[in-house]
């Protein structure tokens, strides 16, 4: 059975209140104190972990404002928990695959998953890991309304992987300099589109987002997982970093950002007009059925193109 692609979302901040508020240290009551504070008081932070993460323990303490813990998933998946507002969307499709892997193939979720605590909206922000932890909140809710002893599409009971512990870097009262660096250090590996750390205008930003939807829900078979897939395929997020440098090229603003999409419709057409002469029967079938033909070319050569 093939997964239902559905947005999962992030743990509820006033579900999780609403949890919370059965025991007598709730985080609402603990923060309430320092409600017009920019920073926690050191003394506060390991009580916080505790109401939130009760059967965690702590691994590593590299100070009092930055530790490893472990925690049990399920914990995990009921605590206030958003994306970073510099971090990449999650890109369900992969989020899907991961879910598939972890439920089928009975391991231990061996990863570390960075957060960082947000004094203003009083919950976790997700640094690096959103995609791992999106997997999880996904596997959640397909399972939590099934019988779990009876076969459904994660191959059964999930109950072993909601009690199964995993590792999170925590950090609190980190600046947004020391929150970016580390995002930065942690993708060297894996080069996150520049539009993230570059430029966070939000009209830019979430205009990109839709296009790159628009054209995923488009062109999907052109939209690859992988981290550099052949042509006439794109990755996901490089297809971003080229919209966003051809946004920058053009200079375009709130008031003419159409004009990106409007590019990338022209240079199609102009491509699929002037296909090139060395062309594999199989990606020629394939490009003549989607009519997508952009991916022929790598995305340093559509941004000369463009």
């Amino acid at each position: 059975m093939s997964i239902q692609r559905k947005k999962p979302q992030m743990g509820s901040i006033d579900s999780f209140l609403s949890f919370q508020d059965e025991k007598p240290d709730t985080l609402h009551s603990l923060l309430e104190p320092y409600q017009s504070q920019e920073y926690l008081p050191i003394h506060i932070i390991s009580k916080l972990v505790q109401v939130v993460f009760p059967s965690s323990s702590t691994l590593h303490s590299y100070s009092s404002e930055h530790v490893i813990i472990k925690v049990p998933i399920r914990e995990l998946l009921v605590a206030p928990v958003m994306n970073w507002q510099y971090n990449r969307p999650a890109d369900v499709p992969r989020c899907e695959d991961i879910a598939q892997y972890m439920a089928k193939s009975k391991k231990p979720v061996d990863t570390m998953i960075y957060i960082s605590f947000n004094n203003k909206k009083k919950s976790f922000d997700v640094v690096d890991g959103i995609h791992r932890y999106t997997a999880l909140m996904i596997i959640k809710e397909k399972t939590q309304h099934l019988d779990f002893i009876s076969s459904n599409e994660f191959g059964g009971d999930m109950t072993w992987l909601m009690n199964s512990y995993i590792l999170l870097n925590l950090r609190f009262n980190a600046t947004e300099e020391e929150l970016i660096g580390l995002f930065k250090a942690l993708n060297k590996s894996n080069p996150i589109p520049e539009l993230y750390v570059r430029d966070v205008a939000k009209d830019k930003r979430q205009w990109i987002e839709t296009l790159t939807v628009r054209w995923q829900n488009r062109f999907k078979v052109h939209f690859s997982t992988t981290a550099k897939p052949n042509r006439p395929n794109v990755n996901r997020d490089r297809f971003m970093d080229l919209l966003s440098d051809v946004y920058d090229k053009h200079h375009l603003t709130e008031e003419t950002k159409e004009k990106l999409e409007t590019l990338l419709e022209k240079e199609n057409t102009h491509i699929s007009h002037n296909v090139p002469v060395k062309l594999s029967k199989a990606i020629r079938e394939k490009c003549e059925t989607t009519g997508c033909w952009l991916f022929l070319y790598s995305s340093e050569e559509l941004l000369r193109m463009l």
